[in-house]
């Protein structure tokens, strides 16, 4: 099988994952197009039918071991006909568990053939100390040396099954925000401060419309997955964490987690 033409198909709310999967796009040396699919309205308005002869590398961030809850509209706009594709997620320093093998799972349900998956670390959403300044420049060379490797053994040595890490049926619950109890449901929410100018930017930007152009200074917590996107892009950093119990628990996840350096993984079908 000889491929014309990549695609990098990602959600990226804080930018890692959409570095990461454009660098190994990049690495192919073919032709590539871009998709950044974490806004809900690009999403829903994305259809695509991709050929034998194309390559889709996706990228999805893990949330508590899992892919984001609520992103049907994310995969539903893709569709394969046998065409190859890459599982790619993005972690931040502690474990990717069921993610890895859910994306492989949802892109095959597309009609894609897995050919290759790999996991990358970026750094942590909720910290800039857990893996600090991950995708580095060596990260990225490693994923265009991936995307080198991976259009290299198309319909060569990637010829068989696939397999990844992680359990199905899915032991890792992951996020969700409309489940009482569950993990983060009563930390990070997110405040407003005074220094808001309404400009609605967070509003255009948020993945699951969990803030209104309306009441821009407001937060739909039953929608929000703490993706801190919001956070990240507002202006005149309005967007603000002010509960105690969050202070309480990031130090503690820091000393956990900061000492680590872990490094990408990769699966290629055998």
């Amino acid at each position: 099988m000889e491929i014309k033409k990549v695609y990098a198909v990602y959600f990226s709310p804080t930018g890692t994952t959409g570095k990461t999967v454009t660098a190994a796009a990049e690495g192919t040396g073919l032709p590539f197009e871009k998709h950044d699919l974490t806004v809900r309205k690009t999403r829903q308005a994305f259809q695509r039918s991709f050929e034998e002869n194309e390559l889709v590398i996706a990228g999805l961030p893990v949330y508590a071991g899992r892919l984001p809850k609520n992103l049907d509209d994310f995969f539903s706009g893709l569709k394969g006909n046998n065409t190859a594709a890459v599982a790619m997620i993005m972690y931040g320093n502690r474990e990717y568990e069921d993610a890895l093998i859910e994306l492989k799972i949802k892109l095959e349900e597309r009609g894609f053939k897995v050919v290759a998956g790999a996991a990358f670390i970026g750094e942590h959403t909720f910290s800039k100390k857990i893996a600090a300044g991950r995708p580095n420049t060596e990260d990225l060379k490693i994923a265009k040396k991936f995307g080198k490797k991976v259009i290299k053994g198309i319909g060569k040595t990637f010829k068989g099954k696939l397999t990844v890490p992680g359990n199905y049926p899915y032991v890792k619950p992951g996020f969700d925000p409309t489940q009482p109890g569950g993990p983060l449901t009563t930390l990070g929410k997110i405040g407003t401060a005074e220094s808001c100018t309404r400009c609605g930017l967070c509003a255009e930007n948020c993945p699951w419309d969990s803030i209104t152009h309306e009441y821009p200074y407001q937060t739909d917590f039953t929608k929000c997955l703490r993706c801190f996107r919001c956070i990240k892009i507002c202006p005149v950093s309005a967007r603000i964490l002010l509960d105690p119990k969050w202070h309480d628990f990031v130090p503690d996840f820091e000393k956990w987690l900061s000492p680590l350096h872990k490094e990408p993984e990769f699966f290629y079908g055998e």
